[in-house]
């Protein structure tokens, strides 16, 4: 569940850099060329890398965007004198969650 709201967040607030835009174009441009040159195996074999490849990319945004989240949230609470935000008890936490679930919830 968590996934999800942090990916509608994602959504909501990415912005894409015109460099970014720009490597994008050159990247489909390449592509578009290579898979002209293929055989039709050849050309499945390349679809299938490209969306691996945009799979992991998005896989990769949606975890930066979510450690930098996680850090603004600790910043923000040290700001407002919350109990202090600590990294050894956040991974710490993460640590019994991944636990509980490999275990079927067993402490």
């Amino acid at each position: 569940m968590i996934r999800e709201y942090m990916t509608a967040l994602q959504r909501r607030f990415h912005i894409t850099s015109e460099r970014s835009a720009e490597l994008q174009r050159e990247a489909r441009a390449a592509c578009d060329t290579l898979h002209d040159t293929l055989s039709r195996e050849q050309r499945k074999l390349l679809l299938r890398l490209i969306d691996a490849e945009t799979s992991c990319r998005d896989e990769e945004k949606l975890d930066a965007f979510f450690s930098g989240y996680r850090l603004a949230d600790g910043v923000h609470r040290e700001l407002l004198t919350i109990p202090p935000y600590s990294y050894e008890d956040e991974n710490e936490r993460q640590a019994q969650e991944a636990f509980r679930r490999e275990h079927g919830g067993e402490d």
